[in-house]
């Protein structure tokens, strides 16, 4: 029975019937390392409060249930076990409930991962709850205002590291065997169940103490970070301890709350769904923000604002929590923004509102577009959406809603509210109106309204000026205009604060020349004039380009038109001397080239003519990659040849000019090994490279003067050179045998699977489809690999895709399954037919048809894959010559 899918009706009628006091885990991973052991044993206590006579169910995702004890009594496991669910009835006022079980060690990243580090053998685990994933390791009732206090304690080899939430309180050791350890930790405060968390296995441990500066603080106390002792070489444990040390003083003072809890660890993990993940006490990371390749000024920007992102959730999330998902977007909005704000504040990362901008932003802009966009505050029914909405919406655009409310009510006016907020509902589980009632009380500004207009509606706004002129051509006055979203009642509207940038070219550079402030009301607001003093209106009429929302105050498509300078901007967008202008006229830019209003190739002129001036690394990084994503997506299949290289002959040309080590000589490096997969003229640079996967070697290139050979740049060389047919599976075999570790074995599935033979194809495809074997990050290295080369190597297989999709849904997690659904999903070519006459479209479309009562998250998977599809459709239909 699957009955995994909690639904908020459930969750609030079990919330109504409990409270919920302690629990004692003991997780017992002696044999953990023995990987015919597929499971561990556990056992759970839980001392709850009900309402006399009630029933109700404790969630447990379980390999089996060996005993189950409610107030002294076992009860029938036969009768009381049903699916993920151990019904309990007849409750009295206060209960003390007992299970012992086994769970499954994961390979999917949901529950406890388990990962054998191909290099040394050494064993890793870690967990990963959010939202409901803790249900995987041990018995709870999994659902965040259901909070208590945890006691866990954990069973393990002597030589291993373990922690969890709180300190550790003593070690015991095995009176059978020495060589294990029961590790008893102290009393976690109360928190809710997805924000538990185990680390257990042969970690590196760094170590470093944080004496506070800020004048609000818990006091000094140790620092802790985690990595594979295969990454220590490549753990800058230093920079983190710097940023967290910063972090820590910053956000102290800014929120004037202590820190609420005794210690700050951070693991930086495996084969790590997420980012990272904020479990109070200690954070888990992804490692890949340890660069094992080198770091660009963007990548430990990127790292910081994690950490600053993560560790605003201390208090934004842990210490106040949601009531249930439908209010996750408030807790991933707010530490969105302030990952930022810290990353600069305290990071010291000038850019870090330049990335929001183009990295992040953009995200919410490609999610807001979809049909299967949502109002900022949505509607949760159940578990499964709760999953799919840790998307572009909750985080990306929640936080550019906020960035939109500091503007309307003031930083500080906010900056109050949130310190009243925690103040008020500290241990607490809150909701929307919660917080609105804060804010509301604080600010002079109509909150209730906004909140209306932006939180409450879904869509995306897009804004247009114009200049509008008499007879004669003089300035009559300057109008921004606003396209609501369908789906936005002009009686409600888009109210907007921003900024209007004029930019005059001068000696060949486009320079802003004024700035102009302007707010758009709610309700309805068409059409707006702005209010123009003398200097400003000359400003206007002198501009060779206007770009709307300097500053990036709002949440809109701005639209930088041919009347106001699109063609200016193309050819001198990297004269702009402000990085953010810069990242707004490329996010405009890029925006038109996705809705299919500006030709890939004038795009590609203008990427290519700026590789070699663009400075910013967050730009440049952003530049390359949406070129890319034009050609293989915009562009015809047969027309793309010329397309790459065009743009490898570019990045070779700005590459010899970079300065040998920097930031730009390896991003553009990292960009010509992508586009060497599409070309045979990247064969050479391929070859270049490919040693640093196959020997090992780190020396320096001749070609590229300050650049070393590596195993992460040898094998983006082995995947270019497998997509051109260049290279063999006995080479890569090799280079995976040789390089020995997880980087190589993601290497090797995906270069395996991108060699442009029929066998290769079908074997890459069936292994993503039925493969149980295959971790997270090896299914998506696979799928990547398989989607490289010509359709016709896959023909035929789109057909067993739709027809598997049921049973991959109903057989796999939902994390695993949407990596399967996603990672397979047929490639579109105009060639084929455009709109419904294209075969994937046709498919996707019949399949949903006939698939009425299919879960509503697979719907949204397929519906959202068939919105991209139509999308690269039109592109390479307006962009066929």
């Amino acid at each position: 029975m699957n009955n995994e899918n909690l639904t908020q009706q459930e969750a609030s009628e079990r919330a109504n019937l409990l409270t919920v006091d302690t629990y004692d885990v003991h997780v017992d991973l002696t044999y953990a390392s023995d990987t015919t052991f597929d499971s561990y044993p556990t056992v759970t206590t839980v001392k709850f409060a009900a309402q006399e006579g009630g029933s109700t169910f404790i969630d447990y995702i379980h390999h089996s249930v060996d005993s189950v004890k409610l107030n002294g009594r076992h009860l029938n496991v036969n009768d009381v076990v049903e699916g993920s669910r151990i019904i309990l009835k007849n409750l009295a006022k206060e209960n003390i409930l007992t299970i012992h079980g086994r769970s499954y060690f994961s390979r999917s990243g949901e529950g406890m991962h388990r990962f054998i580090d191909p290099s040394d053998q050494r064993t890793y685990l870690y967990t990963q709850y959010e939202p409901a994933d803790a249900r995987r390791v041990f018995p709870n009732f999994e659902q965040p205002d259901l909070k208590a206090v945890f006691n866990f304690r954990i069973t393990a080899p002597k030589n291993w590291v373990v922690s969890s939430n709180a300190e550790l309180e003593r070690t015991v050791e095995d009176p059978s065997d020495s060589s294990i350890t029961k590790r008893v930790f102290k009393s976690t405060e109360r928190i809710s169940t997805y924000i538990t968390t185990i680390l257990a296995g042969e970690y590196f441990v760094a170590t470093d103490r944080y004496e506070p500066q800020s004048a609000i603080n818990s006091g000094a106390m140790p620092l802790v970070a985690y990595c594979r002792q295969s990454l220590k070489e490549h753990f800058d444990s230093d920079d983190i301890f710097s940023v967290t040390k910063a972090g820590l003083d910053f956000f102290q003072d800014l929120f004037d709350y202590p820190y609420p809890y005794p210690k700050y660890e951070q693991a930086f993990v495996p084969e790590y769904n997420l980012g990272a993940m904020e479990n109070p006490g200690m954070v888990t990371f992804t490692e890949n923000y340890l660069f094992e390749s080198g770091a660009t000024e963007a990548q430990l920007e990127a790292r910081a604002n994690v950490i600053c992102h993560e560790m605003s959730h201390m208090w934004f999330g842990d210490l106040v929590t949601m009531k249930w998902w439908n209010d996750l977007w408030l807790k991933e909005s707010f530490a969105e923004f302030m990952g930022t704000l810290g990353s600069k504040q305290a990071g010291q990362f000038d850019e870090a509102w330049v990335t929001f901008a183009n990295s992040r932003k953009a995200w919410a802009y490609t999610q807001d577009q979809m049909p299967t966009t949502h109002p900022i505050v949505a509607e949760i029914p159940h578990l499964e959406a709760a999953k799919q909405n840790f998307d572009g919406i909750t985080y990306a655009k929640g936080s550019s809603a906020l960035k939109q409310l500091v503007a309307y009510v003031g930083f500080e006016t906010f900056i109050q509210a949130a310190r009243l907020y925690f103040k008020r509902f500290a241990g607490g589980n809150t909701t929307l109106n919660d917080f609105l009632t804060v804010l509301d009380e604080v600010s002079e500004r109509d909150v209730i309204t906004w909140a209306s207009a932006w939180l409450q509606t879904k869509g995306l706004s897009k804004l247009y000026a114009h200049r509008r002129y008499d007879k004669a051509g003089n300035l009559l006055k300057l109008e921004v205009e606003q396209q609501l979203p369908a789906a936005v009642s002009p009686s409600i509207g888009r109210p907007h604060q921003l900024n209007i940038g004029t930019f005059k070219l001068q000696d060949s550079k486009l320079e802003l020349t004024d700035t102009i402030p302007l707010e758009i009301p709610a309700g309805d607001h068409s059409l707006v004039t702005v209010p123009l003093s003398e200097s400003q209106k000359l400003s206007v009429t002198e501009a060779d380009a206007i770009l709307l929302n300097t500053e990036d105050l709002t949440y809109a498509k701005v639209v930088v038109s041919p009347e106001n300078g699109r063609a200016t901007a193309l050819q001198y967008v990297s004269t702009v001397s402000d990085s953010l202008s810069r990242g707004l006229i490329w996010g405009s830019l890029w925006n038109q080239v996705r809705d299919a209003e500006l030709e890939v190739h004038e795009f590609l002129v203008a990427v290519e003519n700026s590789l070699a001036q663009e400075k910013s690394a967050t730009l440049l990084t952003s530049i390359t990659s949406q070129a890319q994503t034009a050609i293989a997506h915009y562009v015809p299949a047969e027309q793309r040849l010329p397309l790459w290289d065009s743009l490898l002959a570019a990045l070779k040309k700005a590459s010899a000019s970079a300065e040998p080590g920097s930031d730009q000589q390896l991003i553009l490096i990292r960009a010509i090994l992508s586009v060497a997969a599409h070309t045979p003229e990247g064969k050479e640079v391929a070859e270049l490279f490919a040693p640093g996967a196959v020997v090992g070697s780190t020396a320096e290139t001749d070609r590229f003067p300050g650049m070393h050979l590596n195993p992460t740049l040898g094998w983006s060389a082995l995947k270019a050179l497998a997509c051109l047919n260049e290279t063999t599976e006995d080479i890569l075999q090799q280079a995976q045998a040789h390089t020995a570790s997880a980087l190589g074995d993601r290497g090797y599935a995906e270069a395996s699977a991108s060699l442009p033979q029929r066998e290769n194809k079908v074997n890459a495809f069936h292994r993503v489809l039925t493969d149980s074997e295959l971790s997270n990050d090896i299914l998506t290295a696979t799928a990547r690999g398989f989607q490289h080369g010509s359709s016709t190597l896959r023909e035929g297989l789109d057909l067993q895709y739709f027809d598997a999709l049921l049973n991959t849904w109903q057989e796999k997690s939902i994390g695993m399954a949407s990596r399967v659904i996603l990672g397979l999903y047929p490639q579109v070519n105009i060639a084929d037919g455009k709109g419904d006459n294209n075969p994937v479209v046709r498919q996707t479309k019949e399949w949903l048809d006939k698939h009425p009562q299919a879960p509503s998250a697979l719907r949204r998977l397929l519906l959202e894959l068939l919105d991209d599809a139509q999308r690269a459709l039109r592109g390479q239909h307006f962009n066929q010559g």
